[in-house]
């Protein structure tokens, strides 16, 4: 249940109106549902009350939806068959994206209209701020630096001298922000570190110069294009020389690691403590899965999915699903793991046949002597 202490509230709604923020008419809906009913608000299946909206998308939950208590629930087409006789099924493609929508009516994000500036808060004489920005306890703003309208920066966040960070974006709590331009709508999560120096190191192989490795200056830039979101503690260095690029609709897991020179296409998705080494091209829509490395200087290809705790050591190409260490398309991944499992079982069986025909002869030996004795 969501608790009013943490989260904007708004609602009841009616279903019509809920329905309508779908794009759907009552009218075409298979229950003919009541649309002047309200509903309250969102709520997982076994929390559900008459008055809550649920939603089911993952098999595993088959049994809660069974017993839910909710008075609508959106559901796919083949799961309406669960959905209990006091529940209203509401038919979608995609159960859980709708439930976002619904989600965001009942809980929508406050907006600032007046630009508010907390006493603590140290912004250069030269910054440009737009309408209503809200800027938290002891932020720092260096000069040269523009923030879009309606953009929040909350406490303890670090904005580097020229940096432009775009309309209605939100920067948490102890974030830095460095050598970067920023979009439109970008939601960086707290302590996320942007724009810092990169990996750039000459190593000593000589032992000139007291064996001291040379830093390489790190040249470039941040770019992150609109409606971007970087996870809590994620690291996005500058590039070298080139820019360090995350394009539009792209999400970052908490702990990510994005490298100088990296190129991440459009709406990549990156689950958590995943990596890109210096130079990795990620193209457009690659999914990788939590704790996966991707060595620098290669190339994913568009639409390609890495599976968790995998680490790719070599360019793919585009729509493949990989896995495995290294990562291989995932058909050869399982067809390997399958004859290592035969394999195994052969000689655990090979063992075990040995071993019987051990104790088959020393027994034969054993029998032998007790005749010779007698």
């Amino acid at each position: 249940m969501t608790d009013p202490q943490f989260f904007t509230a708004a609602g009841p709604f009616s279903l019509g109106k809920v329905l309508a923020h779908l794009g759907l008419d009552p009218e075409v809906c298979a229950e003919q549902p009541d649309p002047n009913a309200l509903i309250s608000d969102v709520a997982p299946l076994s929390e559900a009350t008459p008055q809550h909206l649920s939603f089911f998308h993952n098999s595993a939950y088959a049994d809660a939806l069974r017993k839910t208590r909710a008075g609508a629930v959106l559901v796919s087409a083949e799961a309406m068959s669960l959905v209990p006789s006091q529940t209203v099924g509401i038919v979608v493609t995609d159960p859980y994206r709708s439930y976002g929508q619904i989600a965001a009516l009942f809980h929508p994000t406050p907006v600032k209209t007046e630009t508010v500036i907390d006493p603590s808060a140290r912004v250069a004489g030269d910054v440009k701020l737009g309408e209503g920005v809200v800027i938290g306890a002891f932020v720092t703003i260096d000069a040269g630096a523009r923030i879009g309208a309606g953009t929040v920066i909350e406490a303890q966040v670090s904005v580097g001298p020229g940096v432009v960070l775009g309309r209605d974006c939100h920067v948490g709590t102890g974030v830095s922000l460095s050598h970067a331009l920023i979009g439109d709508r970008v939601n960086f999560k707290p302590g996320a570190r942007i724009g810092q120096s990169g990996f750039g190191w000459a190593l000593n192989h000589s032992g000139v110069d007291n064996g001291r490795h040379q830093r390489i200056p790190q040249l470039g830039k941040v770019l992150i294009g609109d409606d971007v979101e970087i996870g809590a503690n994620a690291t996005v260095d500058r590039g070298s020389g080139p820019d360090t690029t995350i394009g539009a609709g792209t999400v970052l897991d908490n702990h990510c690691l994005i490298a100088h020179n990296v190129q991440i296409g459009r709406r990549c998705v990156m689950a958590g403590f995943s990596g890109v080494a210096g130079s990795g091209i990620l193209e457009d829509d690659v999914i990788v899965g939590a704790r996966v490395s991707v060595l620098g200087h290669l190339r994913v290809g568009a639409k390609t999915i890495v599976m968790a705790g995998s680490q790719v050591t070599k360019s793919f190409p585009a729509g493949l699903r990989l896995s495995g260490v290294p990562a291989q398309e995932h058909r050869q991944y399982l067809r390997e793991q399958a004859t290592l499992r035969r394999l195994a079982q052969q000689q655990d069986l090979d063992a075990s046949s040995a071993t019987a025909g051990q104790g088959a002869i020393a027994s034969s030996r054993s029998d032998k002597g007790d005749t010779k004795d007698g």
